[in-house]
């Protein structure tokens, strides 16, 4: 029903389909009954298959086992409840309707009511009519108590729909509350973003270094050294997790097993070099930091030697010489150096950035990243912490 239905109301007080809640009562009543069916039949199965013995029994019972039948006996369950409380509902709402449809018949004949009182009330009041006192005051009278008769209808249509409103919220919420305690749920927004990290752990690890990095080229004060430090903590974490990522190994295995050197392998190769490169500022300042804790007498002095001298070294790798960096300085000036540095740093990011949001299957976009991450990384990062490892090894005699 709808609102041009009830034209002496003014609207319906009761909305709903009756047949197209029976007609899913039914449909989930069919779909209870089929649940209830297979979970019989895969208790039978497993209580019948007790005498089979042998590494295939076993198979076919572990595939039977387990949440199988629980989440099969839950779902028939809340079906078969919810269809019930759907039947319900279907009945509820086929008495307000009917109520509805009382009051309305209520309604046209009181506004029949109304519209000939007031055509008396009219007619008596009408200049030069002469009518008596009396008679206008009983016309003035059946004109307020037809009045009031509709009003009061329609009061009684505000107080169904109220009740149908109530009625249709209990029945939704219990529904609700049905699905949620038998039926298997289904992951959460927290759940989704928990497994989207668990599967993206180590490009988002490499996406937050990358940050990390450009943030330290702007930082002053004692605030980049801190950032440096947190980015190859996060560089080598990220180099744990991708080489352990199984389609990372499997690429790689492809490439040096099968002589099968293709995209993939090339981006494997370029993920586990960018986060080994991010990894060697903050391990190489740890390694001289130890060093010099080692030549300290007393852990007093030897925890104050480490702090100074691994962010010592952690300034030198972080200010080694870049081959593109220079020639920008050579060619415009020092002033060239932040930029510089700032758009490979930015690079970094868009290309972690890009590896985080492209599927496994735009092959396009992953591709365009390896290449440009590996343009960086040969043009910039590598080259600069060798020469700065060569050096420091010259200078503490190591390399000849």
């Amino acid at each position: 029903m709808a609102d041009r239905d009830f034209p002496h109301l003014g609207w319906d007080p009761a909305p709903g389909s009756p047949p197209e809640i029976a007609a899913l009562r039914a449909k989930l009543s069919a779909s209870a009954g089929s649940l209830g069916t297979a979970h019989r039949l895969v208790d039978r199965l497993l209580s019948e298959s007790a005498g089979w013995r042998g590494g295939a029994a076993d198979a076919f019972r572990d595939a039977l086992a387990g949440d199988l039948p629980r989440h099969l006996g839950n779902a028939h369950r809340s079906l078969t409840k919810a269809a019930g409380r759907l039947g319900a509902w279907h009945d509820a709402l086929v008495g307000y309707q009917s109520t509805a449809r009382s009051y309305e018949t209520r309604a046209a004949v009181d506004a029949d009511a109304v519209r000939a009182s007031e055509a008396a009330w009219r007619a008596a009041s009408a200049p030069g009519a002469d009518t008596p006192e009396p008679e206008l005051k009983r016309a003035s009278a059946d004109l307020t108590k037809a009045r009031q008769a509709l009003d009061h209808v329609r009061r009684k249509a505000r107080e169904l729909e109220e009740t149908h409103r109530t009625e249709a919220g209990a029945i939704a919420k219990s529904l609700n509350e049905a699905t949620d305690k038998l039926a298997p749920k289904e992951p959460g927004w927290l759940d989704k973003g928990l497994d989207w990290l668990d599967d993206n752990l180590g490009d988002t690890l490499s996406l937050t270094s990358a940050l990390l990095g450009l943030v330290a080229v702007f930082a002053t004060g004692g605030l980049a050294v801190p950032l440096l430090f947190a980015a190859a903590g996060l560089s080598l974490a990220a180099l744990a997790l991708h080489a352990g990522d199984p389609k990372i190994r499997s690429a790689l295995k492809g490439g040096f097993t099968e002589g099968r050197f293709d995209s993939r392998f090339f981006s494997a190769t370029a993920t586990l070099a960018g986060d080994a490169v991010g990894a060697v500022p903050g391990l190489g300042a740890v390694a001289q930091g130890a060093k010099g804790a080692r030549a300290a007498t007393g852990f007093g002095e030897g925890v104050r030697t480490f702090g100074r001298s691994s962010t010592t070294a952690l300034r030198e790798f972080d200010a080694a010489p870049r081959p593109v960096t220079e020639w920008a300085v050579r060619r415009v000036g020092p002033g060239a150096r932040t930029p510089v540095n700032a758009a490979f740093a930015g690079t970094g990011t868009l290309t972690a950035a890009s590896s985080v949001a492209a599927s496994d299957d735009d092959r396009l976009a992953r591709d365009g990243a390896t290449g440009v991450d590996a343009a960086r990384l040969g043009s910039s990062e590598i080259p600069a912490y060798w020469t700065h490892a060569r050096d420091m090894g010259r200078a503490a005699g190591t390399v000849r």
